[in-house]
């Protein structure tokens, strides 16, 4: 019984550890891509059309999956739009930072304000 307690404790404590690690990695991951380098939309739009298409719709209109973006603007700060790639909600996959860089976050958020 005590050694089951103690795994019960161990294992708490290991989760709010993890917990707080994944969000001061976040606020890191955040404010590396919320950098005063200029974003690239026309970069953007590349990285768009490979990893955005095919749910988002070839130009934002919507697809089978992932809702409109266009008019993203009028909705939603580039901060805003910046926040959902870095940590998305489901069905949406998570490309941050296996898939995009800082830097293409960066540009194919700029690129989804145009649209």
């Amino acid at each position: 019984m005590r050694s089951c307690c103690t795994f019960v404790l161990g294992a708490l404590l290991l989760a709010g550890l993890s917990a707080c690690n994944h969000s001061s990695r976040a606020q890191l991951t955040a404010a590396a891509v919320q950098t005063d380098m200029p974003a690239n939309a026309g970069r953007g739009r590349a990285i768009y059309q490979a990893q955005c298409a095919a749910c988002h719709g070839r130009d934002g209109a919507g697809g089978q999956v992932g809702p409109a973006l266009r008019n993203e603007s009028s909705r939603r700060t580039a901060a805003a739009v910046r926040a959902i790639i870095l940590q998305p909600e489901p069905p949406m996959p998570k490309l941050f930072p296996v898939r995009l860089n800082a830097s293409d976050v960066r540009d194919v958020s700029a690129y989804v304000e145009t649209l």
